[in-house]
């Protein structure tokens, strides 16, 4: 936790209405990328955005390890390094040294002389065969002999000095760090720049690197790279652009590569870099993060999750994460009918990210007509195997089980359902309606949709009325309601001070209260009269005014999603739950929140990865029709002839299953009998119902789960 959160915290402890609780976040987030690599020639230990990866190089067997496992206090390791007496030493970016032991992070510390939390940066660490530690950061090169700190910062590095990139050490001990001035060279206890009088200016992760025959190689200024001999300096001009992100290997025939993180592998030939491909860079294409090349000639790529190996043609692939989610990047979590959860990401795969009501991790392909990027804030609506909706920057794609097919309607965000099955897709100035495999709309022509409006925000609820917010060019905003016989209500923020910014997914509580999230100014509540903003009301007792989604349980409490975490309310009581692992950082970093079948909220964010907890509901929750803690599912979904009804109770029960019509009209009662804690599943037969929209309801002991039905 950062100095500033640290503080922040420490003061609301002392607001009388609003408490911070601590809660058991874990952790989903993406390794994203390799960011370091060191090798002991029996495992590879790589260097993540969500902790330290231990690969065994002949199984790919993996361990993770990370904050939420061990004693580490940040899951973002950036450099790793091996010391000559085998002892393994990560540093987390920001610069937090630590010493793994081969199942935890042990002596961990901040070097000496380092300030400002909030903005500090660990680039490399590297270890000296004397035992010394040298950390390369944003403030300047530490160095750590036994126990004593030594900070080398402008005085020592020059006056121009403004970070240190990288630090690698020759076979004789001299240290040498890339760092804005140039080559640094630290000898005799002195610095010196090495490329002083050159045209050579390293910028921006500028990368050193010693080859066998002991020339030192970086990568800098930009566009090019250059190679020192000891006495002179020979600049290449580089055919592909902007350096960045570069890492340089060496194979056993002394021909040196270096990979410009995301486009290409090069290979020095004489004076020149050539292009290199072989199978395994042509698998990947111009996803390549990391590549390197071990003692034994075998190729390492990591490619986004992923790790692969190329041993004589023979080539091997693992993936990194425990999870199926390729970046820390999550943009939308939706939830279909059998409880799976959809987790919409920056993908180079074009899959969404899905979990499984089991736990288990695998992907949903989306459709391939468009870039991966049409996708990044697209909506999906999973009624069945066969009846797959997503939207997307283009249009709205439907799988029927075998193909998609896709409207070329242009932009297209929100998609809802009624109880009889209509669809609703939000776009930017209209709503198009799918039914009976008809598309119609809705638009300022045909309709009273606000004609002045961008649509902002979306939502339907449990009487099929559709929720629309809209935002004008000149700062107005409005909140439509059209009931299912095609009524329009209008509400604006002429007459409704409350009604600023509407931007998000509308969500409906069980006291029958309307949210939406107010763009970076609290949550706009409608109680069915009144319009109002109850964060933005009770602001001197929040630390936090944003509600970027809400969600709700069954004890009534409100769930806000803010940047660093979550905002809660019930009975007039605010607590506010914060995650460690989330910088304080800039406030427009939106987050998305979604509960599952079992009751976990998940929180994403479209900058800091994925985290999860459970809530505790109190046993005398006073509307008790779900237990979050047990579960119900029906499928298929809708569905005809018969559905499954798949469910689990937490205590021996009897348990009775219910069918209600939409008019709450009792169909069907069945005795299940009594039944022990655990999962159970059941045939419920359909064929006499009509077709239609229906409840499904179990009841066991005093508690109710329910599910909507749909009988084609």
């Amino acid at each position: 936790m950062n100095v500033l959160k640290y503080i922040l915290l420490t003061s609301l402890i002392l607001l009388s209405n609003s408490i911070i609780s601590a809660q058991e976040w874990s952790s989903f987030k993406s390794p994203e990328q390799v960011n370091d690599l060191a090798d002991n020639g029996e495992e590879l230990f790589l260097a993540s955005n969500a902790g330290l990866v231990v690969v065994n190089k002949t199984t790919f067997e993996k361990s993770i390890f990370n904050a939420s496992e061990t004693s580490l206090p940040s899951d973002h390791i950036q450099s790793v390094a091996l010391s000559s007496t085998g002892s393994t030493f990560i540093g987390t970016y920001d610069v937090v040294l630590a010493r793994f032991d081969g199942s935890d992070f042990v002596d961990i510390e901040v070097p000496e002389g380092i300030s400002n939390a909030n903005t500090r940066k660990l680039y490399d660490i590297e270890v000296a065969d004397n035992g010394d530690l040298w950390v390369a950061t944003s403030q300047g090169v530490f160095r750590k002999q036994g126990d004593s700190w030594i900070k080398y910062a402008e005085p020592e590095l020059g006056d121009l000095f403004f970070e240190v990139w990288d630090i690698e050490i020759d076979q004789s001990g001299i240290v040498y760090a890339g760092a804005q001035n140039g080559v640094l060279k630290f000898e005799d206890g002195s610095w010196t720049n090495i490329s002083e009088g050159t045209s050579l200016q390293p910028y921006l992760d500028s990368e050193l690197y010693f080859s066998q025959n002991g020339d030192l190689f970086i990568a800098a200024d930009l566009d090019s790279i250059a190679r020192f001999d000891g006495e002179n300096w020979e600049l290449y001009g580089m055919p592909i652009g902007t350096i960045h992100e570069v890492r340089f290997t060496e194979d056993v025939d002394g021909v040196v590569y270096v990979n410009n993180t995301p486009n290409s592998i090069l290979k020095l030939e004489g004076n020149s870099w050539l292009p290199h491909t072989n199978e395994q860079t042509v698998l990947y294409g111009g996803q390549i993060a990391y590549y390197y090349i071990d003692n034994q000639d075998v190729q390492w790529l990591n490619h986004n999750i992923y790790l692969s190996s190329n041993k004589n043609g023979n080539i091997q692939s693992t993936s990194i994460s425990p999870t199926s989610i390729e970046y820390n990047k999550i943009y939308s979590i939706e939830k279909d009918i059998y409880g799976n959860m959809y987790f919409l990401m920056i993908t180079s795969t074009n899959t969404i990210a899905v979990h499984s009501p089991d736990g288990e991790w695998s992907y949903f392909e989306l459709p391939t007509n468009d870039p991966s990027w049409a996708f990044w804030n697209s909506d999906i609506l999973y009624r069945a195997a066969d009846d797959i909706w997503i939207s997307s920057y283009e249009g709205l794609y439907h799988f029927d089980g075998s193909d998609w097919s896709f409207d070329q309607l242009g932009f297209c965000k929100w998609i809802v359902e009624d109880s009889n099955g209509k669809v609703y897709v939000a776009s930017v100035d209209r709503i198009y309606i799918v039914e009976n495999g008809q598309v119609s709309e809705y638009n300022e022509s045909n309709s009273q949709l606000n004609a002045l409006g961008t649509i902002s925000a979306f939502g339907i609820d449990a009487y099929d009325n559709l929720w629309i917010g809209s935002i004008s060019w000149d700062n107005e905003y409005s909140i439509q309601r059209v009931s299912p016989s095609g009524v329009w209500t209008s509400y604006n923020s002429v007459d409704h001070e409350a009604i600023k910014r509407p931007k998000g997914d509308f969500h409906f509580d069980i006291n029958g209260n309307v949210w939406v999230p107010s763009h970076l100014a609290g949550v706009i509540k409608f109680d069915g009269q009144e319009f109002t903003n109850p964060i933005v009301e009770d602001i001197n007792d929040l630390s936090n005014y944003n509600a970027f989604a809400v969600e709700s349980d069954a004890e009534g409490r409100l769930y806000f999603s803010h940047q660093y975490g979550i905002t809660t309310l019930l009975n007039g009581e605010w607590e506010e739950w914060f995650i460690d692992e989330v910088p304080n950082v800039n406030s427009s970093i939106e987050s998305t929140i979604r509960f599952d079948d079992a009751g976990v909220l998940w929180w994403g964010s479209v900058s800091h990865g994925l985290f999860a907890f459970t809530p505790e509901i109190s046993t005398n929750a006073s509307h008790n029709i779900q237990d979050l803690k047990s579960s119900l599912r029906v499928y298929p979904n809708p569905a005809l002839g018969f559905t499954s009804v798949v469910f689990s109770i937490e205590a021996a029960a009897e348990v009775d299953l219910l069918v209600f019509n939409k008019l709450g009209q009792e169909m069907d009662q069945v005795a299940l009998g009594y039944l022990n804690e655990g999962s159970h599943e059941v045939d419920l037969e359909l064929s006499n119902y009509p077709a239609g929209m229906y409840i499904v309801q179990l009841r066991f002991g005093a508690q109710r789960l329910i599910r909507k039905l749909i009988i084609d």
